[in-house]
């Protein structure tokens, strides 16, 4: 049987992994990245990344009143807002899902969901990064594609394709 909590079935979220990834774009159409504290625990540490997470717990206990409307209450849509929030401080309007794709990674056995999200920058606001990123710059797609990703099975390069 499975685990239930708050009333929701939380068993399936130890076995897939929903990633969302947020291409930030200031009102000079410029993306927001992000370079990864250097950490022992982290495969690319220093690199550098989009904002960006999985979905938690917390969110999933929220699909219970509301899910699947695509809307700017949409589980989705609040958590890849919540993400760039803690790693920036940045209030961001989720515009459009931009890339999606699964795989099932056999090392961990789990399967994992990614989506990218194009996100705009609500206002003038100052960046206040979290003790998970070192630095940050606005770049061109093209400077982007040009920094040190490390291996993130392509996830970047994909999302940034569009």
């Amino acid at each position: 049987m499975g685990r239930l909590e708050n009333g929701i079935w939380v068993d399936w979220i130890e076995k897939v992994k929903v990633l969302q990834k947020a291409v930030v774009v200031n009102p000079d159409g410029k993306l927001l990245a992000l370079k990864r504290c250097i950490s022992e625990h982290d495969g690319r540490s220093g690199c550098w990344d989009l904002c960006g997470g999985s979905v938690d717990i917390e969110d999933v206990q929220a699909w219970k009143s509301h899910s699947g409307r695509g809307d700017k209450d949409d589980i989705l849509v609040k958590a890849i807002a919540r993400e760039v929030a803690e790693e920036t401080g940045l209030a961001v309007i989720a515009s459009e899902t931009i890339h999606s794709a699964s795989g099932f990674n056999d090392k961990k056995g789990i399967f994992i969901v990614a989506i990218g999200f194009r996100c705009t920058v609500a206002g003038d606001q100052e960046i206040k990064l979290s003790p998970e990123h070192t630095e940050y710059k606005w770049v061109t797609k093209e400077e982007f594609l040009a920094l040190d990703i490390g291996d993130d099975g392509g996830l970047i390069k994909s999302i940034l394709s569009i």
